[in-house]
């Protein structure tokens, strides 16, 4: 099984802790940029492909529109197909960015006052968690009265693209629902003395 591994906390412009849910252990993930190569090439893949990514959002609805291929397709399966392709370009993007940014694995032993400043950020990363519950509410409510809706404008459906898109971000770069789990086993784990210093 792959592990899965949590950002909880920023302690510098290249690190942020981390949280293994697989092994219950916090770590350091240094990063060496955003779009910063591994390979220390003279250009970034990652930034030309997000590049690319974000004109192509905008010129596949327009030349949907210039061709009349959206009134073509019934609106429930253009926004299901629309939502979707935005899902998945966002986790690709996310997901490829963070991937291709992280440096080195630092282990540290942590104590009872490291992990209460973890814990202390808890009130700001739950932000996320309700943004993607609101979504994911409202988004149900959005498919609910679809029928009943005859055209959707090609505003709109750029709209519901750069949502997805924008909560697939928050949701692979986060992984916001993942990061509350996180947040309880390490509040068991200071009960339990496990941060305690001996």
């Amino acid at each position: 099984m792959k592990s899965k591994c949590v950002p909880l906390l920023k302690i510098g412009m290249d690190e942020s802790i981390y949280f293994d849910l697989s092994t219950r252990e916090l770590f350091i993930q240094e990063f060496i940029g955003p779009f910063t190569e591994k390979t220390g090439s003279s250009y970034s893949k990652s930034q030309t492909w997000g590049i690319s990514a974000f004109i192509g959002m905008f010129l596949i609805p327009l030349i949907a529109k210039q061709f009349n291929l959206v009134s073509l397709v019934p609106n429930y399966i253009n926004i299901l197909c629309i939502s979707g392709v935005g899902f998945l370009m966002g986790k690709l993007l996310t997901v490829y960015l963070i991937d291709r940014s992280k440096g080195q694995y630092i282990e540290k032993k942590f104590t009872k006052k490291d992990v209460q400043k973890i814990l202390s950020n808890l009130s700001n990363l739950r932000i996320l968690a309700i943004t993607e519950l609101i979504f994911i509410f409202g988004y149900s409510i959005f498919l609910a009265i679809l029928p009943t809706i005859e055209n959707i404008s090609l505003k709109a459906t750029i709209g519901v693209f750069l949502l997805c898109f924008s909560v697939s971000g928050i949701h692979f770069s986060a992984h916001p629902f993942a990061q509350q789990k996180a947040f309880r086993i390490l509040k068991k784990q200071i009960k339990a003395g496990k941060y305690d210093e001996s």
